[in-house]
């Protein structure tokens, strides 16, 4: 077993947390085409002078919480979204929680993406509570993904030099890493696009800049997660790693494919673990969702 996909001791029930969110829309900023990310015109000098939608648009969201989860990375999350709802920061989200027990084509339909938190990535892989061709075809057929260090793991095509994952992102590998801390990661253009968030604040209120731009820097919780790469050759990514304390400079920290009509988050670092990025969070499940 490799440290490098697990975060802790485990010993909870097997459980599912629904996450109903709503909120007001951006109008649509990003523009899929194949394995490709395409930024679609963006006028103004900020998102705040983005139109938004005049109607509440409500996502469902299916945090995995079974076999091979960190309890930590799943209230880490649950904390976020918490925050997002009552702060109001960013879109105007808001949260409803309910739980559910196995992920399989009779439990996923009616929600619009799954979050696999940080965790065991093999151990995901493994799970017999989890029918991988059900949830591939949950994304082929237009609905999200976000999946934090082992979600990241276990969705990409291969691990390099352990496993093969589901292949959900079917354009990207992993390589193993093997270092926890803070580390900094670089917003690439598409991700200062993206990941932005309007009243961007710190997880305790205080408020920060208000923009992530092209070629900033953001201090995140490193814990064993991957370095991603294209097996295409393409380079989009929302973010990279800056410093080499993962051995694996400029490789993507945070990165995004498509499968069929479906988009994909996959997430080294983790948003929900302490320095935590809320409003980041909220971003990438938005825009798996389709909602910006």
């Amino acid at each position: 077993m490799k440290i490098g996909r697990y975060l802790g001791d485990r010993n909870i029930l097997t459980v599912v947390s629904l996450i109903s969110f709503t909120l007001i829309g951006l109008t649509s900023m990003t523009v899929i085409n194949g394995n490709s990310l395409n930024i679609g015109k963006h006028t103004g000098n900020s998102l705040n002078e983005q139109a938004y939608a005049s109607t509440p648009v409500t996502v469902n969201v299916l945090i995995y919480d079974g076999e091979g989860v960190i309890p930590g990375s799943v209230d880490g999350i649950k904390d976020c979204l918490d925050y997002v709802n009552g702060e109001n920061i960013d879109l105007n989200v808001y949260s409803n929680y309910s739980t559910i027990e196995e992920i399989n084509s009779q439990t996923l339909p009616g929600y619009d993406i799954l979050i696999m938190p940080g965790g065991l990535g093999i151990t995901y892989i493994n799970n017999p509570e989890i029918n991988a061709e059900d949830l591939k075809n949950f994304v082929k057929n237009g609905k999200g993904y976000v999946g934090i260090c082992a979600g990241a793991y276990a969705a990409s095509k291969h691990v390099d030099g352990d496993y093969d994952g589901w292949g959900i992102a079917q354009d990207i590998n992993s390589k193993p890493v093997d270092y926890v801390g803070n580390l900094p990661i670089s917003m690439t253009s598409s991700g200062g696009i993206i990941l932005n968030s309007q009243n961007l604040k710190n997880f305790g209120g205080q408020k920060t800049s208000s923009f992530l731009n092209f070629g900033d820097s953001v201090t995140m919780y490193h814990w064993n997660g991957p370095a991603m790469y294209k097996t295409d050759g393409s380079n989009d990514s929302l973010a990279v790693y800056v410093a080499n304390e993962t051995g694996y400079q400029n490789y993507a920290a945070i990165a995004t494919d498509t499968h069929g009509s479906g988009r994909i988050v996959l997430s080294g670092p983790h948003p929900e673990l302490s320095p935590t990025k809320p409003e980041m969070l909220a971003r990438m499940i938005l825009w798996a969702a389709k909602k910006i």
